[in-house]
């Protein structure tokens, strides 16, 4: 039962933490109803389907689908200094290394925040490219924009892949 408590105890701390962030929040980020509504769908039926007869056991269920739909429902976006997305308790714009705006459609911008070679964060905001880049001018991040597909990570087509990755076999097999 302690340990239930102790769980329950550190997912009010990183919800209350979420709630606060997001009253900083200055562009809100693109919801997805479909996410939504499937969150909140696995919650109530992980909560349906496996509901145990201690306690204990219901209240870690409980909290494991309380964290479930809060995923899908809390909201993510901008502030002036950070990234605010949930599971992202730092998000300091000064740790990103690169901050990718790509133009989608319908004026829509897609937004991937590179923190190191292999970690990154992407979101999806409504505003257009222009407001989003001015956005991060104003906040001083002019030095980590791309605007684009990233340097050296251009898109090629999968005929051309394989024949780069043939002609470095043959060239790695002569002496």
């Amino acid at each position: 039962m302690t340990e239930a408590i102790v769980i329950g105890i550190f997912l009010a701390l990183l919800l209350v933490i979420q709630i606060k962030d997001q009253k900083e929040i200055v562009i809100l980020a693109k919801r997805n109803t479909i996410k939504i509504g499937l969150t909140l769908t696995l919650a109530v039926s992980i909560l349906i389907i496996f509901w145990p007869q201690q306690l204990a056991d219901q209240i870690k269920l409980s909290i494991f689908a309380i964290l479930i739909a809060s995923v899908g429902v809390l909201k993510e976006g901008l502030t002036p200094t950070r990234l605010i997305k949930f599971g992202v308790l730092i998000g300091d714009y000064k740790q990103f290394e690169a901050i990718q705006l790509e133009d989608s459609r319908l004026g829509e911008t897609f937004i991937t925040f590179y923190k190191g070679k292999n970690t990154h964060f992407s979101t999806l905001f409504r505003q257009d490219i222009k407001s989003i880049e001015h956005f991060f001018k104003q906040n001083g991040l002019e030095n980590k924009i791309v605007i684009g597909e990233m340097p050296g990570e251009k898109v090629m087509p999968k005929s051309q892949k394989q024949q780069k990755s043939s002609q470095k076999k043959l060239g790695s097999t002569k002496v």
